[in-house]
C-alpha cells in the first residue's frame, strides 16, 4: 500500500453522515440494506453515534445507488431526508449558540468530528455584492475521488441546517464546482434560489445579516459550554499534532486521575500501540510528555502557591515528598525549597525596583 493510499484509507466520516439512505434506497425502489451490506455497512451502522466510514466508502455506496436506481438527483434527495441531528453532539452546540454567525462559526471549527474530510467557513460573496457574504463547504483531501452526489448532499443539508437555524432565510444564490446531474430546476426547486455551475466552489450566497440573527429557537448557553468541553476533551482536532493533542489530555488527566498511556489513548479513540508509534514519529514518547507535564506543573504549583510540598507531589502524581525532591533535582538541579525560595527573591527584587522608582 502507498502513503497516498494509506492517508486516503484514513480518512473517515461518522456513518450517520448518509443516514437515510437506506430508506431513500427503499422508496425508489431498490433494497437499501442489501447494497450497503455490499460494502460492509448495516443499517443500525447509520443510526449509531459512534460508528465510521471511510469517506471513500461513503462516496461510493452514492455513486452505485446513483446508477443502479438511474437518480442523477440522489445527493439532493437524501439531503431531505436528513436534519441537524445527524451531526450528533455537535448538533446541540451548534444548535446552542446565540445567533446564525456563532453556530456556523462552531460548526466549522468542530466539523472534523462528523467528517475529518470537509471544511465549512464563512467567506466573501464571490460576485462581489454589497452586504452579501457566503458560506463554503469544501473539500480537503484531494486524495479522495471527487463524488458530485456528496457536494450536492453535504450542500444541500446546509442548506436546511440553515433553514432550521434561522427560521427561514433569504438564499441569494448557489455555486457548485460540478455540471448539472439533472435538470437545472431540479437543483432550483430545491434550494428556492439562483444555481450557478462549474463554479469551482461549493457555497451558499447569503445576505451578511444572517450570521447576526439570532438562532431560532431558545438556547441554553451552560449545555452550549458543556458540550463543546466534552468535543474538545473527546475528539482532539485532527489538524493539531499528536504531541499537542496529548499534551492537552495529560494535562487535563494530571491530579484528576492517572495519566496513563491507555487511559490518555481511549479518550483520544487510539490503541496505546497506535498512540506509541504515532508520538515516535513526532520524535518523543508518552512518558516523556507526561515529564514534561509534570515539570511544567510542579514548577507553577512551587513557584506560584504556599501549597505544602506532599500536596503538589500528590497533585503531580509523584509517590511523596521524597520522589518531588528527586524529581525538582533531576529537572530544575535545585530542591522544591530552593525552587520556591528562587521565585520569592525574585519577586522581591521586582517590588524593590518598583518601589524604588517611584
Amino acid at each position: 500500500m502507498t502513503a497516498r493510499t494509506a492517508h486516503t484509507a484514513q480518512t473517515e466520516i461518522r456513518a450517520a453522515a448518509i443516514r437515510g439512505i437506506d430508506r431513500l434506497i427503499d422508496d425508489l425502489g431498490g433494497d437499501g440494506a442489501a447494497l450497503l451490506s455490499e460494502f460492509g455497512v448495516s443499517p443500525t451502522d447509520l443510526d449509531s453515534e459512534h460508528g465510521l466510514l471511510p469517506t471513500v466508502t461513503a462516496g461510493r455506496i452514492l455513486r452505485s445507488a446513483t446508477k443502479r436506481l438511474d437518480c442523477p438527483d440522489l445527493g439532493l434527495r437524501l439531503a431531505a431526508y436528513q436534519d441537524m441531528s445527524m451531526l450528533g453532539p455537535l448538533a446541540l452546540a451548534v444548535g446552542n449558540c446565540d445567533t446564525v454567525g456563532e453556530g456556523l462559526d462552531c460548526a466549522s471549527r468542530f466539523l472534523y468530528v462528523h467528517n475529518q474530510g470537509i471544511r465549512l467557513s464563512r467567506t466573501q460573496d464571490p460576485e462581489r455584492y454589497a452586504g452579501v457574504g457566503a458560506v463554503e463547504y469544501r473539500m480537503l483531501h484531494p486524495d479522495i475521488p471527487y463524488e458530485p452526489q456528496t457536494i450536492d448532499a453535504g450542500l444541500g443539508l446546509l442548506h436546511r441546517n440553515l433553514i432550521t437555524m434561522s427560521g427561514g432565510y433569504e438564499l441569494l444564490g448557489v455555486h457548485l464546482p460540478h455540471p448539472p446531474l439533472t435538470d437545472e430546476s431540479v437543483y432550483t426547486g430545491f434550494f428556492g434560489a439562483p444555481v450557478r455551475f462549474d463554479t469551482g466552489r461549493a457555497l451558499l450566497r447569503v445576505p451578511t445579516r444572517l450570521f447576526a440573527q439570532p438562532m431560532s429557537t431558545p438556547v441554553n448557553p451552560e449545555l452550549r459550554r458543556m458540550v463543546v468541553e466534552y468535543l474538545e476533551a473527546h475528539y482532539p482536532d485532527p489538524r493539531e499534532s499528536v504531541v499537542t493533542t496529548v499534551r492537552s489530555a495529560v494535562n487535563r488527566a494530571l491530579g484528576t486521575v492517572p495519566a496513563r498511556i491507555d487511559l490518555i489513548a481511549e479518550w483520544l479513540h487510539m490503541h496505546p500501540r497506535t498512540l506509541q508509534r504515532r508520538l515516535a514519529r513526532e520524535g518523543t514518547s508518552f512518558q516523556a510528555i507526561v515529564d514534561d507535564v509534570r515539570k511544567n506543573a510542579a514548577h507553577r504549583l512551587l513557584t506560584g502557591t504556599d501549597m505544602p510540598f506532599s500536596q503538589i507531589a500528590s497533585l503531580v502524581e509523584l509517590a511523596g515528598q521524597a520522589a518531588l525532591t528527586r524529581a525538582a533535582r533531576r529537572w530544575f538541579d535545585r530542591t522544591p525549597t530552593q525552587v520556591r525560595r528562587d521565585a520569592q527573591d525574585a519577586r522581591n527584587v521586582v517590588t524593590a525596583t518598583r518601589v524604588a522608582q517611584g
